[in-house]
């Protein structure tokens, strides 16, 4: 194979896709950042630095091969990239966990571990292909591009996506002084009696099923009982709530993200509270219509 131009669309395709990777995890930031938590189980003080330096890391090896700058170390950075997560959506998909989102492509274009295992053994080849010709490789190249284009990503990103600041006082413990911060909270919220408080994000798929589930049940028999929070910008909650046909339940709207570190970003999560004494947690799939029903008393 020696045409020029058949390396030149492979290279193009090759850099596009972590181009691609790069700019679709910031559609939107926040949610990468809970896969890198919930996949990876990473810390919260790292999770902001972490994400910022991957998108800039996918970006710097896309722009650098669709320019030619440094072909040679690019291809072979990305192939390790690609190797790296294979190997990580390997064992993810061996666990059990293969169903969900890796997070590649953020959450506009949503791919399961095998789809995403498909697709990098897929780039894999093509990287492998431009590193084993890659004098065709390099043909018609604008390299000087890819050098300015990261120098003025870096400042770019911080300050369209700043770094997330707390104060020195910070309250990242799952407390109910930390949930009823949140607007508006009635005063009987959790401060008396047993309260079950369920906890959900506006963009999440689990959530809003729960969400359905939840609105057939009678208002008047759990509206006492049950509080609903939920997590996102305005536009967002609203489209969840309407979507989900929850308006005739006690909900509240947060953007808290000190709240949202306290439960380590797991979505759906409910905490049992008694007199305002935390009872019992649960996150994840262990959040579902049965659990609620025990609690609020409906299976009596």
């Amino acid at each position: 194979m020696k045409n020029p131009l058949l390396f030149f669309i492979l290279r193009m395709l090759f850099g596009a896709m972590f181009l691609a990777s790069a700019v679709l995890k910031l559609l939107p930031l926040d949610y990468f950042e809970l896969v890198l938590m919930d996949q990876l189980g990473l810390s919260w003080s790292v999770i902001p630095l972490f994400s910022r330096l991957m998108v800039l890391l996918e970006f710097g090896l896309g722009v650098a091969i669709l320019a030619g700058w440094q072909l040679r170390l690019s291809i072979i950075g990305s192939l390790l990239l690609l190797v790296f997560f294979s190997v990580y959506l390997v064992a993810q998909i061996a666990s059990g966990n293969g169903a969900e989102n890796c997070g590649c492509f953020g959450e506009l274009i949503p791919l399961d571990g095998p789809s995403s295992l498909i697709k990098n053994v897929i780039f894999i080849l093509i990287g492998g292909a431009l590193l084993w010709k890659i004098e065709l490789a390099k043909k018609w190249r604008l390299w000087f591009i890819a050098p300015i284009l990261v120098v003025l990503a870096i400042p770019g990103l911080f300050l369209a996506f700043p770094m997330p600041s707390f104060e020195a006082d910070a309250d990242f413990q799952l407390d109910t002084a930390l949930l009823e911060r949140n607007d508006p909270f009635p005063e009987d919220a959790i401060g008396e009696g047993e309260k079950l408080v369920v906890i959900m994000l506006a963009r999440c798929v689990h959530c809003a099923q729960l969400g359905t589930l939840i609105s057939q049940l009678e208002p008047s028999e759990v509206e006492d009982n049950l509080r609903i929070i939920v997590l996102g910008k305005p536009e967002d909650v609203e489209y969840f709530i309407d979507k989900t046909e929850l308006h005739d339940f006690h909900y509240m709207r947060s953007g808290d993200s000190e709240l949202l570190r306290a439960i380590e970003g797991k979505f759906p999560t409910a905490v049992l509270v008694r007199d305002g004494e935390f009872i019992s947690k649960w996150k994840g799939s262990a959040v579902n219509i049965g659990l609620l029903s025990t609690h609020l008393g409906l299976d009596e």
